[in-house]
């Protein structure tokens, strides 16, 4: 596949970031020795590096990934950085350094790789619609809207850790103040504000409808996507990024995914031929410009398809992606033992008329258990979505399929819809 292109100073601030880590920053100094040089091109000394994981940030917390003389005592007490958990199981959860002002700036740039959002900055009025886990104010109890309004421009239409907890009066109240408030910008947990659409869409109200949607937080599922459109007439547009790393890549209005390459270098390393390769693979992200975290190669653990065409929307620098695919350790195995995504999942699933959602577990490298949300609880959805999985897994697949009345997020409070019970040796699966 052809190689993307990259300006001159992109390769230069790949240079300055590993030189400063290397240099400075006390988690790398093992990684010295791997270095071929500083004479060596960028590509050639990443390459050469370990990967980053979410255990060497814990084992190296709080100062060992610090560059340069900073004090994250000092930082502290001035206010220039706090702690901030990830959400998930032991070995997701990473607590961060949080910069605000080097997000913001790392939000700002990725907006301007899509025309929807090329306008916005900082001052609009902005929406979110996620688990309070994950950001905002959480409460068991229900909070008055001045309680979820930050500065007077950012508010959060939730305070529940998850969307099981709302209630008629929670979905009327959401529609009212996305009325009164009348944000520019709607950034949401797509199967939250699926929710939210289909609850209006059950009940003929009509929802007002921002400027633009921000779809964030978790793999969006085409049929909350299919939804959403529905129901809200704004563009949506994906973003993508992590906690640690910033904002990655921004959907083009054209539906590419393009890096964010003044905020980040990526590597990306293709799947065997088997398993999807080399369009398929998993990345690791470098972040720029961040003044109390140095992350070198910092694997995100999911897994992305690249493109190879030029994409319409004639932005050409930096590797531009099909999809998203979801995350590696959530992938299940065909009968034949090839790789299965949770993109490939859903799209098959998401043919299928009346689903709202789903969870599919792999109990044995032979045997599937669907169960599934949805309207009417038709047999002919069952036998849809048999036909569907046994296309993805094989014709010989045992899929046992239930319906039920509502899918369990996993403890960060998102979405796990695929994954197996028995282990995946991902080192088997690498180019």
């Amino acid at each position: 596949m052809q190689k993307p292109y990259f300006s001159a100073e992109y390769y230069q601030i790949s240079h300055e970031a590993l030189d400063a880590a290397l240099d400075t920053v006390p988690a790398y100094r093992p990684w010295r020795a791997c270095d071929p040089g500083r004479h060596v091109p960028a590509d050639e000394r990443y390459a050469a590096l370990p990967l980053l994981t979410k255990q060497d940030m814990r084992d190296h917390f709080p100062q060992g990934l610090v560059p340069g003389n900073r004090n994250v005592t000092a930082g502290l007490e001035l206010g220039e950085i706090e702690y901030v958990q990830t959400n998930g199981t032991t070995s997701e959860k990473v607590t961060n350094l949080w910069n605000q002002s080097w997000w913001n700036a790392s939000e700002a740039a990725s907006w301007k790789l899509n025309a929807h959002t090329a306008h916005l900055d900082h001052s609009c009025r902005e929406a979110q619609l996620a688990s309070a886990l994950s950001v905002g104010v959480l409460s068991r109890s229900d909070l008055p809207m001045q309680s979820r309004l930050l500065n007077g421009r950012l508010l959060f239409l939730n305070e529940k850790a998850t969307a099981l907890e709302w209630t008629d009066v929670h979905y009327a109240r959401m529609a009212a103040e996305l009325g009164q408030f009348k944000p520019e910008i709607l950034e949401a947990n797509p199967s939250l504000l699926a929710r939210l659409c289909w609850w209006a869409l059950d009940n003929r109200i009509s929802l007002y409808s921002p400027r633009v949607i921000l779809i964030t937080y978790e793999l969006p599922s085409a049929m909350h996507l299919q939804c959403i459109r529905r129901a809200l007439r704004a563009p949506v547009v994906s973003s993508y990024g992590t906690t640690e790393a910033g904002y990655i890549f921004m959907q083009c209005e054209q539906g590419t995914f393009h890096q964010n390459t003044g905020f980040c270098r990526v590597d990306f390393m293709p799947l065997q031929d088997l398993h999807g390769g080399p369009a398929l693979g998993r990345i690791a992200v470098t972040p720029f410009h961040n003044p109390w975290t140095a992350l070198i190669r910092f694997d995100v653990g999911d897994l992305v398809r690249r493109g190879n065409a030029a994409c319409p929307c004639g932005r050409r620098e930096g590797w531009h992606l099909t999809a998203v695919e979801g995350r590696a350790a959530d992938c299940t195995l065909s009968l034949t033992g090839r790789l299965v995504t949770t993109a490939r999942v859903d799209d098959a699933l998401s043919a299928v008329g009346g689903l709202r959602d789903y969870e599919l577990v792999q109990q044995t490298p032979e045997r599937y258990c669907l169960r599934i949300v949805a309207e009417g609880r038709t047999r002919a959805q069952i036998d849809a979505c048999r036909q569907a999985l046994q296309s993805v897994y094989g014709r010989a697949a045992g899929i046992e399929i239930d319906f039920c009345d509502d899918i369990e997020p996993a403890v960060s409070g998102k979405y796990r819809r695929t994954h197996a019970r028995f282990p995946l040796d991902p080192e088997g699966l690498w180019t």
